[in-house]
C-alpha cells in the first residue's frame, strides 16, 4: 500500500484522465479511443500506485467497460475462458501443494547444500535455477508461483531472514531471471507463444523452438540474465551486511514424507511434459489441469479438494482485466491509430537494414506501457510483418524484432508473472520498479542493438 500523498495524487490522476477520456477533448481521435484510452490509464496508474487492492481495482475496471459501452458484458469477462487464465490457476494450485507439504523447505535446503558459500556464488545460482526453470515450465506466472515459496524457504535459512533487502535480493534475483532469461526461449512465456502465433496465422510459417533459441537465447536469455545478475548486485546484494549471509547450518538428513515424494512427483510429472510438448503435442493448459486432477484425487492427491478455496482466486480479475484492456484498445481503434502515427512519421526505407530492425523494435515499445505485453504481441505483429515484407524485409527478422522489444517489461502491471511475485508482499514495489527499469532499460541501450549485431555477425539477417 503507497502512503497518503501519492495515492491523494493517483486518485486525482484517475479522475483527471476519466473525464478528459469522456470529454474527448481531441479532433484527430474517434471518441471511442479517447474513452478507452482514459479507462486504460486509469487502471495502469492504479495497479502501479496501489492506492486500493489490485483486485478491487480490477473488478471495477471489468465492471465500468460494458458500461461504457466499449465491450459488451460477455465480452468483456470472455477471457476467463482463456486458457492463459487456467494456467496460471494450475500454478496456484501447485504453489499451494508445494508450501502446504513442506517440500519447498526441503528443496531450499537441498538447493544449499550445493549453493550454499559466498553471497556472489549464491546469486549466480539462483539465477541459473530461474534460467532453467525458464526451459522446462512453459509459463513465466506458473515459474514464479513455484519459485517463490522456494525463495523464501532459502531466505529462512538465513540469519538474516529479517533483512528486508536481503530478501529482496533473493526473491527478485529468481523472479527476474526466470521471467527475463526466459524470453530467449521460445516456450519461456505467453508473448513468445502469442508472437509465433501471430507469424504463423499470418505467414503459414511456423516457429520452432530450436529456431527462436537461435535467434534469441544467446543474448536476450543468456546475456540478460547475466545483466539482471548484475543488476540485482548493484541495487541490492552489496548492501546486505555479511551476517545476512551467513547459512544456518542443518546437518541432518533431508526426508521427504508420503505428502511431500507425491508433491515432487506430480512436479516432475509436470516439466517433464510441459517440456515435450512439440512430441506429444498436449497444450499447456491441458498438462496444468491434469496436474490439478492429480493435486485432488481422493485417497491419494497431496491436498484436499477444499484446500483449493484457499487460492487467492480475485487475482484472476486483474489477469482478465488486462485482456480487456487489450481488446477496448484494439477494438476502439486507437492501436492502429498509434501503430498508424508512429509509422508515418518513420521513413524506414531510407535506413540500413540493422537500423531497420532496430527501429521496429523502438516502435513497438511505447504500447508497452498500456497493456499487457502478450495482447501487444497480438495487436503489432501482424501490421508490422505486413511493413517488413513492403520494405523486403524477412517476415521471421521482424517478428523476431517485435518480440524484443515484447522482452522489455518496465513496470510490473505489464507483465502477470510480476504482478503475481509483489502479491506475496516479501518486497517493495519501489524494489520492483527500481530492478525492472534498470534491467529494461540496459536491455534497450546495449542488448537489443547487440542482438541485431549478432544476428548480422551469423547470417540471420
Amino acid at each position: 500500500m503507497v502512503n497518503f500523498p501519492i495515492g491523494f495524487i493517483s486518485v486525482l490522476l484517475v479522475i483527471s484522465f476519466l473525464v478528459l477520456g469522456i470529454c474527448a477533448p481531441f479532433p484527430f481521435m474517434e471518441s471511442e479511443a479517447q474513452l478507452a484510452v482514459g479507462i486504460a490509464v486509469c487502471a495502469l496508474i492504479l495497479w502501479t500506485t496501489q492506492p486500493i487492492p489490485i483486485e478491487f481495482t480490477s473488478l471495477v475496471l471489468l465492471l465500468t467497460i460494458p458500461w461504457s459501452g466499449l465491450l459488451s458484458f460477455k465480452q468483456t469477462f470472455q477471457p476467463f475462458a482463456n486458457p492463459t487464465v487456467w494456467l496460471v490457476f494450475s500454478g496456484m494450485v501447485l504453489s499451494h501443494a508445494l508450501t502446504t507439504s513442506g517440500l519447498d523447505r526441503n528443496l531450499a535446503k537441498l538447493a544449499l547444500n550445493f549453493i550454499g558459500g559466498s553471497r556472489l556464488r549464491l546469486l549466480f545460482s539462483l539465477h541459473a535455477i530461474g534460467l532453467i526453470a525458464a526451459i522446462f515450465i512453459p509459463s513465466g506466472v506458473v515459474r514464479v508461483l513455484l519459485l517463490m515459496p522456494f525463495g523464501i524457504a532459502v531466505i529462512e535459512r538465513y540469519r538474516g531472514k529479517s533483512n528486508p533487502v536481503f530478501d529482496a535480493t533473493i526473491l527478485i534475483a529468481l523472479v527476474s531471471s526466470t521471467y527475463y532469461g526466459g524470453c530467449g526461449i521460445l516456450t519461456g512465456g505467453v508473448p513468445n507463444l502469442v508472437v509465433a502465433g501471430q507469424l504463423e496465422e499470418t505467414t503459414g510459417r511456423m516457429l520452432f523452438w530450436g529456431e527462436w533459441f537461435v535467434w534469441m537465447f544467446p543474448v536476450i536469455g543468456l546475456l540478460r540474465t547475466g545483466l539482471v545478475l548484475g543488476v540485482i548486485w548493484i541495487l541490492f546484494a552489496r548492501h546486505v551486511s555479511t551476517t545476512s549471509w551467513s547459512l544456518e547450518i542443518d546437518p541432518g538428513p533431508i526426508h521427504l514424507d508420503s505428502y511431500q515424494r507425491r508433491v515432487l512427483a506430480i512436479l516432475l510429472a509436470g516439466m517433464a511434459m510441459w517440456s515435450t510438448d512439440a512430441i506429444h503435442n498436449i497444450p499447456p493448459v491441458y498438462v496444468g489441469i491434469l496436474l490439478i486432477i492429480a493435486c485432488v484425487i481422493p485417497a491419494w492427491g497431496p491436498l484436499r479438494f477444499e484446500q483449493i478455496r484457499e487460492i487467492n482466486f480475485p487475482f484472476f480479475f486483474y489477469l482478465v482485466a488486462l485482456f480487456a484492456i487489450g481488446n477496448i484498445l484494439q477494438e476502439s481503434g486507437f492501436t492502429d491509430l498509434a501503430l498508424k502515427t508512429l509509422l508515418s512519421n518513420i521513413e524506414i526505407e531510407t535506413y540500413s537494414v540493422y537500423l531497420q530492425h532496430l527501429t521496429l523494435t523502438a516502435i513497438v515499445i511505447p504500447l508497452n506501457f498500456l497493456m499487457d505485453i502478450a495482447a501487444v504481441g497480438a495487436v503489432v505483429t501482424p501490421t508490422m510483418i505486413e511493413l517488413g515484407q513492403h520494405h523486403g524485409l524477412d517476415p521471421i527478422s521482424v517478428t523476431m524484432s517485435v518480440a524484443m522489444a515484447t522482452t522489455l517489461v518496465f513496470l510490473p502491471y505489464q507483465s502477470a508473472p510480476f504482478m503475481v511475485a509483489l502479491g506475496f508482499q516479501r518486497f517493495t514495489l519501489g524494489q520492483l520498479i527500481s530492478c525492472m527499469m534498470l534491467i529494461s532499460v540496459l536491455a534497450a541501450l546495449l542488448l537489443c542493438p547487440l542482438n541485431i549485431v549478432y544476428w548480422y555477425w551469423i547470417g540471420l539477417i
